[in-house]
């Protein structure tokens, strides 16, 4: 085993180092994907809270986008903010 290691540890280390890049590039990713979504569902937010109502589209939009957002495990506002939106007014 040691012989093997000692052969071979350049390629072992880039193997390593690489699926390690890896796994923070995808954690990176999920929390980039996590914050635009949150940004979508503010905006959506922002557009509908002065007047208390939204259109069908819009909260299909933000259903769907807090259900991929809570899929990735985000854990912020977004629940209390869907929550409040179920409560508008729907017009089309």
């Amino acid at each position: 085993m040691l012989e093997i290691i000692k052969t071979y540890w350049v390629q072992i280390v880039f193997c390593v180092s690489t699926i390690i890049a890896l796994i923070k590039i995808c954690k990176f990713s999920v929390e980039g994907i996590k914050c635009s979504l949150r940004n979508d569902i503010l905006s959506i937010y922002d557009r509908c809270k002065n007047e208390k109502a939204i259109t069908h589209y819009q909260l299909e939009s933000l259903k769907y986008s807090s259900q991929l957002y809570f899929k990735l495990k985000g854990n912020s506002f977004v629940q209390e903010i869907v929550d409040r939106v179920k409560e508008f007014d729907l017009k089309d």
